[in-house]
């Protein structure tokens, strides 16, 4: 989350900051033997009847056949949403990974289990570049598109909108691919929540090789949200993360470079991350203190490299997510808001609030499907609970009309997620042609997509 910091440095001032009021950080309590499946955050988990690895398409249909009740796949683990557990079927899509093929347009075929990662650098080995990116790039490819996993830049699409074609084994075993000549059915399918089949293949739009000039700063809240507010169009990438106890920011701009590349300083901010949540999660009125000593000591950088080095950050402090998107032009408002109620409740949150742009598409699903967004994410400590937090800034992402990461946490159901899509029936209906008797619905996708148990799909 944090860029590169000076650990002994920060260090230091930490332990003089915390003084003798924190217990010793180094007792930690030995995990209890993990579930069947489990997410990257620990707060998701299922104990299925199947636990099945396909390594082929053939036999990821014959599976379909033969099993019965909900299947559900899983890739990366990365979501927070009860999006993947099923007590019936689990398939992982781990096996069906790899780069399959490039066509003459330059657009790029992996296997569906294929990590955003391991994608992105193979691109960039027969000289193309994904259009935009994420930072954390753990996620399958099926997953991320499932979900409309996005980077920032208001001109740049999310994943799912970067995809050319698609193939995808419906609960019946049927395998059907899909490209935009298939109108709806294709729309539907590339953010698609995992509810219409498995997806084996995924085809993305791949642009020449590029590289990427990285700036990273910091800066007082208020002048942070001007300055992003006055050049996000100037631009081709511009993300910050609000520190609201603290009153400060970082800045993050990126923009196409031909300048040579810069070896990657050593990167010690996830030990510094892990080791400040834990100073807050056991003295909360030294939080705001902190959020304002760690961007002290975020220099201003600057790296060029590779699109795809550029983009990811490595990510091991766990957390809990919920992000909202909302129009463009009110997220900043909407941000100051659930700045201000956070401040103004007190809550005890280190993690800062990550604030990104996307471009409109076409897709039936995605959080930008026909409007271009800005997405606000809060991030709790995986120790802490984060109900408080996410309960207090929900209203505040609904009343701007925000949609919800389907990913992510949230508490919207189909009665209030339907006036958010213009096309959510036209989901719907395509959904009911593709898994007729709803094998691919659990009970989060029952809710969202408004399925009762039991009644018709």
């Amino acid at each position: 989350m944090l860029p590169t910091l000076p650990r002994r440095a920060l260090l230091k001032a930490l332990l003089v900051t915390a003084g003798a009021a924190i217990l010793p950080l180094s007792a930690r309590g030995r995990a209890e033997q993990p579930p069947s499946w489990n997410n990257w955050s620990g707060n998701q988990s299922a104990t299925p009847k199947q636990l099945l690895y396909p390594a082929a398409e053939n036999q990821l249909a014959d599976l379909l056949r033969q099993s019965s009740g909900t299947v559900r796949a899983f890739g990366g683990s990365h979501s927070f949403s009860p999006i993947v557990p099923t007590d019936d079927t689990l398939l992982s899509l781990e096996a069906l990974n790899g780069l399959r093929g490039q066509d003459d347009n330059g657009h790029l075929t992996f296997g569906a289990g294929t990590r955003l990662g391991a994608a992105s650098a193979q691109a960039w080995q027969v000289g193309r570049s994904f259009r935009n990116e994420p930072d954390i790039n753990l996620q399958s490819l099926a997953g991320a598109i499932a979900t409309g996993t996005h980077g920032t830049g208001i001109t740049l699409p999310c994943l799912s909108a970067q995809v050319g074609a698609l193939r995808v084994v419906r609960p019946d075993g049927e395998a059907v691919s899909l490209t935009a000549g298939d109108g709806d059915a294709f729309q539907a399918a590339c953010c698609g929540l995992g509810a219409l089949g498995v997806a084996t293949q995924v085809t993305l739009r791949g642009d020449p090789a590029y590289r990427l000039r990285e700036h990273t700063w910091t800066l007082p809240l208020d002048e942070a949200i001007d300055f992003v507010g006055a050049n996000r169009d100037r631009y081709r990438n511009i993300e910050f993360f609000a520190f609201p106890l603290g009153r400060t920011a970082i800045v993050k701009t990126m923009e196409l470079t031909d300048q040579e590349d810069q070896p990657l300083i050593q990167d010690d901010s996830n030990d510094l991350l892990e080791m400040v949540c834990e100073l807050s999660l056991r003295a909360p009125w030294l939080t705001a203190t902190l959020q304002k000593l760690v961007t002290l000591f975020v220099s201003d950088q600057v790296r060029n490299g590779p699109a795809h080095r550029i983009y990811a950050n490595r990510r091991t402090v766990r957390f809990n997510e919920m992000e909202y998107t909302v129009p463009a032009d009110d997220g900043l408002d909407c941000l100051r808001e659930v700045c201000e109620r956070i401040r103004d409740q007190d809550i005890n949150v280190f993690f800062p609030i990550e604030y990104r742009y996307t471009a409109a598409d076409d897709t039936l699903l995605s959080m930008f499907s026909e409007r271009a967004g800005a997405s606000i994410s809060v991030h709790q400590y995986y120790k802490q609970d984060y109900r408080p937090l996410f309960d207090a800034v929900e209203p505040i992402f609904q009343r701007f009309a925000g949609r919800p990461h389907w990913g992510k946490l949230h508490s919207l159901d189909a009665t209030r997620l339907r006036p958010l899509y213009p096309r959510f029936d036209d989901f719907l209906a395509l959904r009911r042609e593709f898994d007729p008797e709803g094998r691919m619905l659990n009970p989060y996708l029952r809710r969202v997509l408004g399925i009762e148990t039991g009644g018709r799909p």
